[in-house]
């Protein structure tokens, strides 16, 4: 992204106006690469967010709220240690710098007045947070370096806090990837002297909807393929940026156990599931066994002990054809016909039970690939929680004791063009809920054909619905599916009363007649 040496400029500008003198009320580190200070000043409060999160380092006011953790990490408790109290002096930059510089004022233990230097190193991959004392050495880091990591620069507590290596002589490194193209399309030199009479504004680029970049010029490059936005300050556009990234990346996080857990347990049903074919498949020799034992039976007079075969007509054929017997010479051919006789009956009540065990495999590994495409449609924390419930009564998440329960999240409903409401289910239990409580009898019920999705059900209010609402209706229904990436999803539609559920059935799982099918796209814009 191209947090570049020049934004940073307009950026340090907007900041430094904004929190000088502020008083540090409060020191929050909600996420390992994030930090938040609560400001207090003349003006009010007001948050600034620090993040050094590899890809999305920034500083920033925010208006975002934040859950912190139960227990603050110790990078957290060492800032608060230092920083609660504080006065912002100035914030400054380094000249050509991808970094911050938070002069502050504070007081030591003694109640003697200190000063202190908190430094946000926005550099990429590189990017961290350090505070250092009022002699420039380091307190502590939110990234500690050693000479293995780095032998050019250290960043460990007691050493002196050094500013990062200067770019070699004549190259000038303050300028992104995209400023250096929009640049050269435009014909001007790539120096700090080219962006001299060019207007600098907060502008997010946008394409098919969503952010692609910012940057602080209009952009040509793209011509009218990409939308330039401006906004009214550079905090305001670094929030607007990273928010949907950064729930995007905070759900993925959370979402990583469940996902795992789901994943672990499908895997094992699976291993399951082939092992007990394997186990099936060695059972279908069994009638042989019976009719070995019948054909000595039929000929134990033919028989006599320490024969190790015996051959004779096979009567269970049309012309006889002589077949030959193996026996176990050590045994009497009464036992060999009682060997063989429970050896069928063994393979025989094992079919049976292998066959229950593989219905119950394959049930489940179909359920828990359900509950898979669930979290991968998981938008918001709350979507979360409906599925993570749903695994806590499936028996495969056990319920933490004393734990406080998020409220989860009810169907996601929507309106048609003709104004109809469409209800969509975010887990396999709000799908049964929907179909089988909430939906009357009449309304349309839909989903992808042969796919995991949401049960989607179309409010007609006892009347027939109009085919645009239909297919309003289908093309959510395909896009809240497994096929939601596709271009086109089959989808079957038919009145709720004509859907069933087996006995015993997981959640989600129906059966249903009298549909018709529907070619649907899942068109994200609806």
């Amino acid at each position: 992204m191209p947090l570049d040496a020049i934004l940073i400029t307009e950026l340090c500008r907007e900041l430094n106006e904004a929190v000088s003198g502020c008083k540090i009320d409060r020191v929050h580190q909600p996420e390992k690469d994030t930090v938040v200070l609560a400001l207090r000043g003349s003006g009010g409060g007001a948050k600034l967010l620090l993040c050094f999160g590899s890809g999305s380092a920034r500083a920033c006011l925010t208006q975002a709220g934040f859950e912190n953790p139960a227990q603050p990490p110790m990078f957290c408790m060492l800032l608060r240690k230092h920083l609660q109290g504080a006065r912002i002096v100035s914030v400054t930059q380094p000249e050509g710098e991808r970094m911050l510089l938070f002069r502050l004022a504070a007081y030591d233990e003694m109640g003697e007045a200190v000063e202190k230097t908190l430094a946000m190193e926005m550099l990429g991959r590189n990017a961290n947070l350090i505070l250092a004392d009022g002699d420039g050495r380091i307190l502590d880091a939110a990234r500690r370096v050693d000479s293995e990591m780095s032998p050019l620069r250290q960043l460990l507590p007691g050493l002196i806090y050094r500013l990062p290596p200067k770019p070699e002589p004549g190259k000038f490194s303050g300028l992104s990837p995209l400023v250096r193209r929009e640049m050269e399309w435009r014909g001007l030199p790539q120096t700090p002297e080219g962006l001299e009479g060019l207007e600098r504004v907060p502008t997010m680029l946008v394409e098919d909807g969503k952010p692609k970049d910012f940057t602080y010029l209009p952009i040509l490059q793209y011509g009218p393929t990409v939308e330039s936005v401006t906004y009214p300050g550079w905090s305001a556009l670094l929030e607007a940026f990273y928010a949907e990234k950064d729930r995007a990346e905070h759900l993925k996080s959370r979402a990583r156990s469940l996902t795992k857990l789901v994943r672990s347990a499908k895997n094992r049903t699976e291993k399951k599931l082939a092992l007990r074919l394997q186990e099936l498949a060695a059972t279908e020799d069994r009638e042989t066994d019976k009719r070995r034992g019948d054909l000595i039976t039929a000929n134990i007079w033919r028989m006599k002990p320490g024969m190790a075969s015996v051959t004779v007509e096979d009567f269970y054929e049309p012309d006889s054809p002589m077949v030959t017997v193996p026996l176990d010479p050590r045994k009497y051919p009464q036992q060999n016909a009682a060997a063989y006789y429970k050896q069928y009956a063994k393979k025989k009540t094992a079919r049976e039970h292998l066959t229950a065990l593989i219905e119950e495999n394959r049930v489940e590994a179909e359920y828990l690939a359900s509950v898979a495409v669930e979290l991968d449609r998981a938008q918001t924390q709350a979507d979360l929680e409906v599925v993570r419930q749903e695994l806590v009564r499936a028996g495969y998440v056990r319920e933490a004791k004393g734990k406080r329960r998020e409220k989860p999240a009810q169907p996601m409903r929507f309106v048609t063009s003709a104004g109809l409401e469409v209800m969509v289910g975010r887990s396999n239990l709000q799908n049964d809920e929907l179909t089988f409580r909430t939906a009357r009898r009449t309304d349309l019920w839909l989903h992808a054909q042969r796919l995991h999705g949401a049960h989607v059900i179309l409010r007609c209010e006892g009347a027939e619905p109009d085919e645009r609402s239909v297919y309003e209706a289908a093309c959510l229904a395909a896009f809240y599916s497994e096929g939601g990436q596709a271009g086109r999803v089959a989808v079957d539609a038919t009145q709720a009363r004509f859907v069933k559920k087996q006995k015993g059935a997981r959640p989600g799982m129906v059966l249903y007649t009298d549909q018709r099918t529907i070619m649907a796209e899942p068109r994200k814009e609806l």
